[in-house]
């Protein structure tokens, strides 16, 4: 395995956090589309690999290892809570950037997709409309909305938060999010929501680390920021064991690592591909992709939408005075 690039020192660069189990293809596309970005080299990757991982996982690593000047590998420890395995890692994976970041810490899990202006769209974004909870760069999953066809458009909103490619402010994390990260949470989430968040219109079936950052933002005084164009699009359009049984029949069941990254070349890119591959309804919304090689722009400009959802009264009032 690659050793890490040299860490670099506290505060120097911002931090991109990609936790990666058991879909060594999708990392592959993740990275590839990752290594193209501009300002790719301003920022340290933190790789959180689950236990439990794939070793492809790591030859995926191996093989971008020379595309990346500052990387490293962490191995979560065991977890012994089955139903927050998954959310410790991303939690303790964000909790550990946001000590060491110089300000943002991104979260891109091995099935996102970015555009070449991601990391560039962030910090712009963060710049016009901070103080922000997070950006996320994908089409909103929760709302369907009118927005034009802006390249450097942006809107604000509550409530309706997903953990596609977001990326927040180091200090959002350790003022926000540090302070429910803990055994109470691991151990019983949906009660731990249920006693915290007991105004919370969102479900008690939604509480992974996605639910509950989600629950946070929605009694924050501070909104989050979409573009009207997305930077980015979630390509996982089957779960995380992967089932290639189900997506090219049995006789691809044991498909090389080099023919899996392929076939999903041929699907994850393509529109119709992606309606024909996918089997269940809900990704519909979330996992048809975007423009990657987006068009030129200067500078961002605020587009008003209709009132947040779940919005507090703190960040209304906010919203209202900008307005």
């Amino acid at each position: 395995m690659a050793a890490a690039r040299a860490r670099p020192s506290s505060g120097e660069k911002d931090i991109v956090v990609i936790p990666c189990w058991r879909r060594a293809e999708f990392l592959w596309h993740c990275l590839e589309n990752l290594s193209r970005n501009e300002g790719i080299d301003s920022v340290h990757l933190l790789f959180r690999v689950d236990t439990g991982f794939a070793e492809d996982t790591l030859q995926v690593i191996e093989a971008f290892a020379d595309r990346f000047t500052s990387f490293e590998i962490e191995y979560a420890l065991p977890s012994p809570f089955r139903r927050t395995k998954p959310s410790a890692n991303f939690l303790f994976g964000l909790l550990h950037a946001a000590v060491k970041a110089r300000q943002f810490v991104f979260l891109v899990e091995e099935d996102i997709m970015v555009a070449t202006d991601y990391i560039r769209w962030t910090r712009a974004v963060h710049r016009a409309a901070g103080p922000l909870f997070c950006s996320i760069p994908v089409k909103n999953p929760n709302r369907a909305l009118e927005l034009p066809a802006d390249i450097s458009g942006y809107y604000l909103s509550s409530g309706d938060s997903c953990s596609n490619g977001m990326c927040f402010d180091r200090q959002v994390l350790l003022d926000f999010v540090a302070t429910h990260f803990n055994m109470s949470y691991l151990r019983r989430p949906k009660k731990y929501a249920r006693r915290h968040f007991p105004t919370s219109r969102i479900g008690l079936g939604f509480v992974e680390q996605d639910g509950l950052i989600r629950r946070i933002q929605e009694e924050s005084p501070h909104p989050i920021a979409w573009p009207c164009i997305p930077r980015a699009f979630h390509a996982g359009f089957f779960g995380a064991r992967g089932d290639w049984k189900a997506f090219r029949g049995a006789a691809h069941e044991g498909m090389s690592l080099q023919a899996r990254v392929q076939a999903l070349t041929g699907t994850i890119y393509d529109p119709d591909a992606m309606r024909a591959a996918i089997d269940r309804p809900e990704f519909l919304q979330t996992c048809i992709p975007c423009e990657l090689r987006t068009a030129p722009w200067t500078e961002l400009r605020r587009v008003d939408v209709a009132a947040p959802q779940n919005a507090s009264p703190v960040m209304l009032r906010r919203l209202q005075r900008e307005h």
